[in-house]
């Protein structure tokens, strides 16, 4: 197939934003590279959906139908639609991936889950007529049996190879980068490590054991949250099917909120769980939901948010979510080497990671805190900039984990803004939450040693009594920030 005639610099750039045109070429490149390396028979598949689509189709809905045949691309349209530096109108297209209309026939689901759970009838389970909803490697079909309504959710036949081969792809696509970084003008950070660290993770996609024990993890882990649900799993679990609960909500982002107080109710709802939850815990390792698009997240009649689909999820350490609120406190105090200092310790234990280059990390922190300005201080959204940026710009390599959790920062942070809410709900959620934990562990300090910080807020009585010299000068940045 010669998809170089199709897919073209020229054809990608429109679908850029402004500042970001000049990753057209590679973005075309690779996506060349990636669907000639298909079988001939899923390339004429793609070729005959496309000559099937109206003359009148737009290039983003063309781009949406690609993503539909490819489970890697599927997954990556979900995590572009919420990415701001794509043209609006390809977001809209891309988040239709988010949850897509049943296509595996009946037969084949009831054929699956005979082969994996024996007689249906023997076991008098009654499964629905129609499936509920299709994602890139799995249908979901709800079920009834003699107690309780419950819902499977299915692999699709042969996508474990699909996705071993398109994962491999993707690898091969990280090499071609690495080769021609001067060619096509891009940072040189190491895309076929980042690349493969990314295929390991979204094997976990089709290893539905995986995400059985992040289910079981996340239920124990949000079990004291009255308005946050993670579906119970029942016992029809197996390899290739996951059974659960089946609850009942509307998609968060198409929920139909009618006043800005339930907007910001939602935005700090999703903030407190998702992100507050995991960054203030006490526990060595935070479970953190790694796919938080609108897909996955429902809101019940009652107002509970419900944690859909944890086959992606990551943990953060203690050390990560130290450097973390270290990084954030340097920006605070204007502390360029403290922020420097956090960021690096992020990248400094990466599988086979390089450390990052210090003189471009210090040149994008300064660059960071001036944008900050004097009286204003770090919010989300400057904080993940900040992260991007020393990716990008510095060689930053973190961790699998750290590196999904920023994609859902990034997730979350449009999400807020699509149901209609202000950025500024994350970053109040986020310092309640703060102001909350330290509270309640004051009490714990009075014991604890002036160095420790085996604390939710990562604070030692060191760092404390060191900002305390800085009160008035913090207090007056976050009046401003807040008001």
């Amino acid at each position: 197939m010669h998809w170089h005639a199709l897919i073209h610099e020229a054809s990608v750039q429109p679908l850029l934003a402004a500042d970001y045109a000049h990753f057209a070429r590679p973005i075309s490149e690779a996506l060349v590279a990636f669907l000639s390396g298909l079988p001939q028979g899923a390339q004429q598949e793609i070729l005959a959906t496309q000559a099937a689509l109206p003359s009148t189709a737009t290039t983003a809905e063309r781009v949406r139908r690609l993503a539909q045949q490819c489970p890697v691309l599927h997954k990556l349209g979900q995590t572009l639609a919420r990415d701001r530096r794509l043209d609006p109108s390809l977001r809209c297209e891309l988040r239709a991936l988010e949850t897509l209309p049943p296509s595996v026939p009946l037969a084949t689901i009831r054929a699956t889950l005979d082969q994996e759970l024996g007689s249906l009838d023997g076991l008098g389970i009654r499964v629905d007529t129609q499936a509920i909803a299709e994602a890139s490697v799995a249908v979901v079909i709800g079920y009834q049996d003699a107690r309780r309504r419950g819902v499977f959710k299915v692999l699709k036949p042969g996508i474990e190879e699909r996705l071993a081969l398109e994962l491999e792809l993707l690898r091969r696509i990280g090499t071609l980068l690495d080769e021609r970084c001067d060619a096509l003008a891009i940072p040189k950070i190491g895309y076929e490590e980042v690349f493969r660290r990314v295929r390991d993770k979204l094997h976990d996609e089709v290893r539905l054991g995986v995400e059985q024990r992040h289910l079981a993890l996340a239920a124990a882990q949000y079990a004291g949250r009255s308005r946050v649900q993670v579906p119970g799993l029942h016992e029809y679990c197996t390899a290739r099917v996951t059974a659960m609960e089946r609850v009942a909500g509307r998609k968060i982002s198409e929920h139909g909120h009618t006043s800005m107080r339930e907007r910001r109710d939602t935005a700090q709802l999703l903030a407190s769980t998702l992100l507050a939850q995991p960054l203030f815990s006490t526990q060595e390792r935070a479970l953190f939901h790694g796919d938080p698009h609108a897909g996955n997240l429902l809101l019940t009649p009652d107002g509970r948010l419900v944690l859909l689909d944890w086959s992606l999820a990551g943990t953060l350490r203690q050390r990560d979510r130290e450097a973390m609120v270290h990084a954030v406190l340097g920006a605070l105090l204007r502390d360029e080497r403290l922020v420097v200092d956090m960021l690096a310790a992020l990248s400094d234990d990466a599988p086979a990671g390089r450390p990052a280059d210090k003189a471009a990390l210090r040149a994008v922190v300064r660059e960071a805190l001036r944008r900050l300005g004097y009286d204003r201080p770090p919010s989300f959204s400057w904080l993940v900039g900040l992260l991007d940026a020393a990716v990008e710009q510095a060689g930053l390599t973190a961790r699998t984990d750290l590196l999904m959790f920023r994609k859902a920062l990034h997730t979350l942070n449009d999400l807020v803004v699509d149901i209609g809410a202000s950025e500024r709900s994350l970053d109040l959620t986020l310092f309640l939450g703060f102001a909350e934990n330290l509270v309640a562990e004051w009490p714990q300090r009075w014991l604890a040693a002036p160095d420790s910080r085996a604390f939710a807020t990562r604070l030692s009585n060191l760092d404390l009594t060191g900002l305390m010299f800085q009160y008035p000068l913090l207090a007056a940045r976050f009046w401003t920030a807040l008001t």
